[in-house]
């Protein structure tokens, strides 16, 4: 069960990322500047936090 979960999460992640990359490319946004939705650029910075909590458990 908890790989099944594991790899749940992991697909999430995937897409989030797919699809905040995607919104940065559609409105030509570098990454110094937030993405104008609130939704998205909550996402992203949820992403921003993931990623750092995986840095700092390496």
């Amino acid at each position: 069960m908890a790989v099944e979960i594991a790899d749940a999460t992991q697909a999430v992640i995937d897409a989030a990322n797919r699809l905040v990359a995607w919104r940065r490319w559609y409105l030509d946004l570098p990454p110094d500047r937030p993405l104008p939705e609130d939704l998205a650029a909550a996402l992203e910075r949820a992403l921003v936090a993931l990623d750092a909590a995986e840095g700092l458990r390496t």
